[in-house]
């Protein structure tokens, strides 16, 4: 409700302050407009900003709570008072700063001298207000003339009024004392007795006080008649009323008397007829439900008395779940309807001890029906040869929510995993000499199998293994199906399995078969993979890849049937491989040192051997997955690379070899192939390494006993490169046809780059090498008769030579680059020599000698088959006679 403006308020919620162009309806709205515009929200605390400046003029001490807000606005906003609001320093028309900062007054001279006070600057006339009419008396005169004729009518009822004087009635009136007025007035009390006599017992002349006090009490009689008959006079109406229907009532009481005896007499009769028969009949009703409710108890308890031997009885016939249905019916029956019967007070500890027995017979009978099952001889294939028993059993231990059969189970299942192992190890370790010695434990610590061994323990252990995983894997499911029984997980007169039961059985179970998976690849992995002694070591890097593709069988039909991927023998194998790939590469790499240190850099026969692997890569395009070494045929003078000649040095072939080993066991994981990588990187980079010490460092003449590095032993080195390089981009190809993109072969291209930069700094040591000849040869000659010179035969000899070193070892082609780039020199160091002698082409007899000179050079050439035959002698040598 809207509070009503009383007569000294005037409304000022039509319009805001802040908001002149809004226009409100209500109070309400205007309260809301407040709260929501010109107020600040902390929390439960709102602050009024409604009022000059942003301030309410009225909240002088801090902020209100949310709840008393509207109070407040209703009391300081909605109306304004007619007296004068109160001062605030916000209401002053003038203070010292707006004088101060006044723009319009310029600076003040006598700004200092003058009073503070209303004259402390010059009056300025207010205009009014062009928005408020102008108001004169006229608009006061019909009021005055309407309101004048009622004041003068007032005036003169006034005047005539009379004066109404009000006389008391002075009625003396004796009170009587109010002891008189008591019920029970006892005169015995002393008291008593002394305020309804006063002074009888003190006077001295008794007579005149007795007169006294009669007349005090005739005056108390005569006022209590006087007040009586004033009472009766009053209700005289009524009393001469009710004398008159006296009869009437008496007349009417007698009737009511007889109607209250008939009715009576009738509920009597209702009581007798309609209500005492039922009620009776109600009772022994109910007699007769508490003698039923007996004879039931009683047949309820002779059942009882016959649990225990029913319950032996359901045991004999191995029916596990009706005996714990039995017990805990029986059970809730005592817990209920014979709570309180004292002749059964230690039946329900005897129940509770009995489920505990056959729970234990229950795991006892499991375990023994677990063993059973899992040491059947392997060849019997048939699932599960008892399965009704099984299910007895299990559906008796899941009634009891017990599932501490699962460790059991677990237990028996590693003890029947272990004696598979055992044996296998057990018919391979019975195969070596008779003098070693077999010792084995509980974990087999004390006993390793060599590498051949191992390979033979897979070939045999996998079956088996796999077969025991198969009869455990039936007995996990066969538990599973039973736990989604109805008799076992519960129906509606029981408690029903929860779904979280139901999921922490599926849970351990799956734990049960991942862990047993574990165990087996454990197990295994220890027996092959641990011992790295020599003895113990395999052979060669292809029983390696064998024993990798078995342990991966393993793994894989393992996880096929558990459905659990356990990686601890692929685990143990990698780390297994690594130390011996890791030894043999030691090996290896000391024999290709040892190859290049005793070089003598001459070729080398190549044995069939490594031909036939060869035959088969030129045949198919790439190294094959498994290689096989042909023999039976002589060694080649040169190993043939798609029908070409490669002159070779013992060294590089057996670089070839290891790398071929190597690539015969890339079927490892992609760890260890990318270790045999780096070391196939490594080899092929010391090989190119140590060839350019040997070779081109001349570290042969110390390490080999060479006298000279020559120009065939630099050729054979180029030779064996390009061998090598050939070989490289298969080796590429063979790694990621069977890893893909699982394996970094960057380091390739690099090798590469090295070998092919290598390869031409050989031949263009060779080139300096007969050039620095050519040159020598041409420093002591001289351009005279006779022709050819000894000079230019010395030179020819020195390019036969250098043919017939190259020739066979270096295709022709290769062997044209090397003599033009010879050919390049020569023409630079004979046209300086030309120039020292001052010989120009100007048909000179000096000139002559030269050209026939050359003529006999370029011959040589030509014999040699290593320049073009077509081309003529002026286009061979017109850039001779050019600066």
């Amino acid at each position: 409700m809207e509070d009503k403006p009383t007569s000294n308020k005037t409304p000022t919620w039509q319009n805001c302050i802040h908001c002149p162009n809004l226009l409100f309806n209500s109070a309400t709205e205007f309260e809301r407009h407040i709260h929501q515009k010109h107020s600040i929200k902390e929390g439960s605390i709102v602050l009024c900003q409604y009022g000059q400046n942003g301030i309410c003029s009225a909240l002088q001490f801090g902020d209100l709570r949310k709840a008393g807000f509207k109070y407040h606005v209703r009391q300081y906003h909605l109306y304004k008072t007619s007296a004068t609001d109160d001062w605030t320093f916000y209401s002053s028309s003038q203070n010292l700063p707006a004088v101060l900062n006044d723009p319009n007054r310029g600076k003040q001279s006598n700004f200092f001298t003058k009073t503070w006070g209303d004259g402390f600057i010059e009056k300025i006339d207010i205009y009014p207000s062009p928005y408020l009419p102008e108001i004169t008396l006229l608009h006061f005169e019909s009021y005055c003339k309407k309101v004048s004729k009622r004041y003068r009518r007032h005036c003169q009822l006034k005047e005539i009024l009379p004066i109404k004087v009000k006389t008391p009635d002075n009625e003396t009136v004796c009170e009587i004392p109010s002891i008189f007025y008591e019920q029970s007035l006892a005169l015995n009390d002393p008291e008593n007795f002394s305020k309804v006599f006063p002074g009888l017992s003190n006077s001295q002349d008794i007579n005149s006080t007795i007169r006294s006090l009669q007349e005090t009490l005739s005056t108390y009689l005569d006022v209590v008649e006087m007040k009586i008959s004033k009472q009766v006079a009053q209700k005289s109406d009524a009393f001469f009323h009710a004398m008159l229907s006296h009869d009437t009532i008496m007349e009417q009481m007698a009737r009511a008397v007889k109607t209250v005896k008939i009715t009576r007499k009738d509920i009597t009769d209702v009581k007798q007829n309609l209500t005492e028969n039922p009620l009776k009949l109600i009772s022994l009703t109910r007699i007769n439900h508490n003698l039923n409710n007996v004879h039931e108890l009683l047949k309820l308890i002779a059942t009882v008395q016959q649990t225990q031997p029913m319950i032996q009885l359901l045991l004999s016939t191995s029916d596990y779940v009706a005996a714990l249905d039995l017990i805990s019916s029986t059970q809730k029956v005592l817990s209920t309807r014979l709570s309180g019967v004292q002749a059964f007070r230690h039946l329900s500890p005897q129940l509770t001890e009995m489920k505990r027995l056959i729970h234990k017979m229950l795991n006892n009978e499991f375990s023994r029906f677990i063993v059973t099952d899992l040491n059947r001889p392997l060849k019997d294939l048939s699932e599960l040869p008892d399965r009704d028993k099984i299910v007895s059993i299990v559906s008796g231990i899941l009634r009891l929510r017990e599932f501490d059969f699962l460790d059991i189970f677990k237990t028996e299942a590693m003890t029947s995993i272990q004696a598979t192992i055992k044996q296998c190890l057990i018919e391979i370790i019975s195969q070596r000499d008779g003098s070693t010695e077999i010792v084995l434990r509980g974990s087999n610590a004390d006993t390793w199998l060599l590498g051949n061994e191992g390979i033979v323990f897979l070939q045999k252990v996998t079956p088996n293994i796999m077969n025991l995983f198969k009869r455990i894997l039936s007995i996990s499911n066969l538990i599973l199906d039973i736990s989604q029984m109805s008799d076992i997980t519960g129906n509606d007169s029981e408690e029903i399995w929860t779904q979280e039961e139901l999921t922490l059985i599926e849970e351990k179970i799956k734990k049960l078969i991942a862990s047993l998976s574990d165990y087996s690849n454990e197990r295994c992995a220890n027996l092959i993979v641990t011992k790295t002694d020599k003895e113990y070591a395999l052979t060669n890097l292809t029983q390696l890849s064998k024993l990798s593709e078995l342990t991966e069988r393993f793994s894989r039909e393992c996880e096929q049937i558990t459905g659990h991927y356990s990686n601890a023998m692929k685990l143990a194998l990698r780390s297994f491989a690594m130390k011996y790939i890791q030894n043999l590469h030691s090996e290896r790499r000391f024999q290709l040192t040892s190859a290049l240190n005793s070089e003598r850099w001459k070729i080398a026969e190549v044995p069939y051997e490594l031909q036939s692997v060869i035959n088969k890569i030129c045949e198919t395009g790439s190294i094959p997955l498994m290689l096989c070494y042909e023999s039976g045929k002589p060694d080649g003078k040169y190993l043939i690379i798609n029908k070409e000649n490669y002159a070779v040095v013992a060294s590089v072939q057996l670089l070839i070899k290891i790398l071929f080993e190597y690539c015969d066991a890339s079927k490892q994981s992609p760890d260890i192939v990318q270790y045999l990588v780096h070391c196939m990187l490594e080899l092929t980079r010391l090989y190119n390494s140590r060839c350019c010490q040997l070779v081109l460092g001349a570290g042969a003449i110390q390490s080999a006993g060479l006298k000279t590095i020559s120009t065939s032993n630099l050729a054979l080195v180029s030779r064996s490169l390009q061998v090598i390089l050939w070989l490289l981009p298969l080796i590429i190809k063979l790694l990621e046809k069977i890893h893909s993109k699982e394996l970094s072969l960057n380091g390739f291209n690099s090798i590469e780059n090295d070998i092919a930069g290598h390869k031409k700094e050989i031949e263009h040591k060779i080139c300096i090498i007969v050039s620095n000849m050519l040159s020598s040869q041409l420093g002591g000659w001289e351009a005279k008769p006779p022709v050819p010179s000894q000079t230019f035969r010395n030179i020819s000899k020195h390019l036969v030579k250098l043919h017939e070193a190259l020739i066979d070892i270096l295709p022709l082609e290769q062997i044209r680059n090397i003599y033009m780039k010879v050919h390049d020199n020569f023409k630079d160091k004979l046209r300086e020599q030309l120039v020292k002698m001052n010989i120009v082409a100007n048909g000179s007899p000096q000139h002559g000698v030269v050209t026939s000179e050359l003529t006999f050079y370029l011959q040589t050439l030509k014999t040699l088959r290593v320049i073009n035959e077509h081309d003529t002698e002026d286009n061979i040598l017109y850039d001779i006679w050019l600066n």
